[in-house]
């Protein structure tokens, strides 16, 4: 099947930050309040299988062969995804870890925007 997914030049050029790393299979999520909090956590251990989600509604995922035994390729290459996350998948997740930073009642975090999606990850990142 051929990938038809768009390159992007650099990340800096195509993502809105602030924007959301999710770690495919874990629930903490990393906010990224902007270019230079993304700098310092690709220093880090990143997986193959995370995406990002800007704070556009864009869903992004690595490009494979950027990634070498878990460490970045310096000249990391962020691609729109073919399979955009839905609003309701990003609000599960931020459910999820906000239960993970001990936050009860997750259930009735709602969101109908994507701003308020951050809005929610903002508030859980100040508290």
């Amino acid at each position: 099947m051929k990938d038809t997914t768009q390159l992007t030049s650099t990340i800096h050029s195509k993502i809105h930050w602030p924007a959301i790393l999710i770690h495919t299979g874990h629930d903490d999520l990393i906010y990224l309040a902007n270019e230079q909090d993304w700098e310092i956590e690709a220093q880090g251990h990143i997986d193959a299988m995370s995406q990002l989600f800007d704070s556009s509604g864009i869903t992004y995922r690595l490009k494979l062969e950027d990634i070498d035994n878990g460490k970045l390729n310096p000249h990391l290459n962020w691609l729109i995804a073919t399979e955009p996350l839905e609003l309701k998948q990003v609000l599960s997740s931020v459910r999820h870890h906000a239960s993970t930073l001990g936050h009860c009642c997750t259930a009735k975090l709602g969101a109908n925007t994507v701003k308020q999606v951050f809005d929610i990850m903002r508030y859980l990142e100040e508290s």
